[in-house]
């Protein structure tokens, strides 16, 4: 238990210094997102930006950070969809750990996420038209040949 604490903690410093790169826009989604789950504040997080629908427009991988959002078998995830006016949310997924990775291939016109789940390895996450799953230990399994032709997002 207590080098989960100091993981925590390490995962959480790194998360400050990145989300403060983080576009305003994004900030105001993730702030909007946990005050509709009753939270005052917005969590650290960390994320990365690319197009997952090719729209010509950056969409968010985000992954909260904290207590209130992590467990012992992993954080918060969440998808925004990058529009002119800012990101809006298209999923929100649980227990999910890094590395994510997005793979070359794609379902419904979004590109698949490949993340890791404890007990269970690299999961495909494939969007099914409007989300994307919301728990990562249910899904298939990445090959080998998958994992590899991924780029790394967020380790």
């Amino acid at each position: 238990m207590r080098r989960f604490s100091v993981l925590l903690v390490l995962h959480v410093l790194a998360a400050t210094v990145h989300a403060q790169h983080a576009p305003l826009s994004l900030m105001t989604a993730i702030q909007g997102y946990v005050g509709k789950k009753g939270h005052q504040e917005r969590p650290p997080f960390r994320h990365a930006l690319t197009d997952l629908n090719a729209d010509g427009q950056a969409d968010a991988i985000v992954l909260l950070l904290g207590s209130s959002w992590c467990g012992s078998g992993g954080c918060n995830m969440l998808v925004f969809r990058g529009t002119k006016d800012g990101f809006r949310l298209v999923s929100a997924s649980t227990i999910t750990t890094g590395p994510i990775r997005v793979s070359t291939e794609n379902t419904q016109g979004w590109k698949t996420l490949i993340v890791y789940s404890k007990g269970r390895g690299d999961v495909l996450m494939q969007f099914n038209g409007t989300h994307y799953p919301l728990n990562p230990s249910l899904q298939s399994k990445a090959t080998i040949g998958q994992v590899e032709a991924a780029e790394v997002l967020l380790k």
